[in-house]
């Protein structure tokens, strides 16, 4: 037997409005009803041309195809499409637990028992409603207008062809995706004067989870963290949960000033190319003499080179880490401020042993989103070594045009 008609018009209900395919919009209803027991197992759904006479459209075949190839449905000769009764087999019965009246067992209590106070710290807020303010002045939000919607889009395309998905769709371990690390160092990098193996990067859930793993990885109970002020205020919070030791450092015309300070100091974190929130650049001799402290004092310094590609005037300085001899500077970067805050992927440079280290803590960001990136880059110019066309977003980003510039790490 088939299901009445009218059942079908009410679970398929179609918008010609949405952007999502009328084939798509058929699979997902066709699913959703499947998973939720509305289709009978024994029950034939409708031909596809009567299914197709009803809803008015001509995909209903296309949808029930993907459908068997997916395992929800099954064909049977000269019958129809079912259920298939296995996508449904093995799924776990609530049963409802019987509490005598008065007996209602105590919630848990989880205030005790979170670990990290970051949350309770002073933080950066934001009204997620900004995009309705005339002129919202927040750093970081992206112009959609001004960005190149259609060519991510492409990327992402690519991004799922059957060759790509080869290489990012397996289980990488603790590996990024080669084709992201292989532009960041070739086309980022080499822009900042950073030269690193492949070994040497770490791709990073933007630079806030950066800063996580390596507090994960070198701050104890015991540590003492030097950070900027005023700073991005994420960094001392993301340290003060990991140490008490967290010091703050003075500023001056050049940066954080090499005061008496930095001694009780075993990591520093600065962001030398473009201060938050002042803006500041540090100047090469205060560059060179806080890498002279660092050697003489054996201490390790973290930069944070969150705009990479805006907000510079005239001569773009060197970053620190590129003029690092001994191996003391573990850089940070992001790409939140060049493509979009939504983007959130960073990643950290350092040494070969650090980086391994790191990688272990955690799971890279998804491999999918990786190879994406890694088309976007070399297509959009984001090295600004690269002329022509595809250089469009980022001067456009750098001159204001672009709600892309902003002022404080991501």
């Amino acid at each position: 037997m088939r299901s009445a008609s009218p059942l079908w018009n009410q679970l398929i209900q179609l918008t010609f409005k949405s952007q999502i395919s009328l084939q798509a919009q058929i699979r997902e209803m066709l699913v959703g009803a499947i998973l939720d027991g509305q289709i009978p197992v024994g029950v034939a759904l409708p031909s596809t041309r009567v299914l197709a006479r009803q809803l008015g459209v001509a995909t209903v075949a296309l949808a029930y195809e993907l459908l068997v190839n997916e395992g929800y449905l099954q064909t049977r000769s000269r019958s129809g499409h079912y259920v298939n009764p296995e996508i449904l087999a093995g799924g776990a019965v609530a049963r409802p637990r019987v509490v005598a009246p008065g007996d209602a067992p105590l919630p848990v209590r989880w205030s005790p028992r979170l670990r990290s106070s970051v949350s309770l710290q002073r933080n950066i807020v934001k009204p997620r409603d900004w995009q309705k303010y005339p002129y919202p002045f927040l750093y970081g939000q992206f112009d959609p207008g001004e960005t190149p919607i259609a060519g991510w889009r492409e990327c992402g395309v690519q991004a799922l062809s059957s060759i790509e998905v080869r290489a990012w769709a397996g289980d990488l371990i603790d590996a990024d995706d080669a084709l992201l690390i292989e532009q960041i160092q070739t086309r980022l990098l080499p822009r900042r004067g950073v030269w690193a193996a492949p070994d040497e990067i770490l791709v990073t859930v933007g630079a806030q989870h950066a800063l996580f793993l390596l507090a994960t990885l070198l701050v104890g109970t015991s540590t003492t963290v030097g950070v900027e002020d005023p700073g991005y205020p994420d960094a001392p919070n993301i340290f003060a949960s990991r140490t008490p030791g967290v010091v703050v450092l003075p500023l001056d015309a050049d940066g954080v000033a090499l005061s008496a300070g930095l001694d009780a100091c075993e990591y520093i974190y600065v962001t030398p190319s473009h201060q938050c929130p002042t803006n500041v650049t540090m100047p090469l001799a205060r560059r060179d003499a806080l890498l002279e402290w660092a050697e003489r004092r054996d201490r390790v310094l973290i930069e944070d080179d969150y705009e990479i590609e805006l907000g510079f005037e005239g001569r773009v300085q060197p970053a620190l880490k590129s003029l690092d001899r001994s191996g003391r500077v573990i850089y940070v970067s992001s790409l939140s401020k060049t493509l979009a805050p939504g983007i959130r992927l960073g990643y950290i440079v350092a040494s070969r042993e650090g980086i391994a280290r790191a990688a272990a803590i955690d799971a890279a960001p998804p491999g999918r989103e990786q190879r994406a990136i890694g088309r976007v880059i070399p297509r959009h110019g984001l090295s600004r070594c690269t002329a022509g066309p595809s250089q469009t977003h980022v001067r456009r980003a750098r001159t204001g045009r672009s709600g892309g510039a902003g002022t404080t790490p991501a």
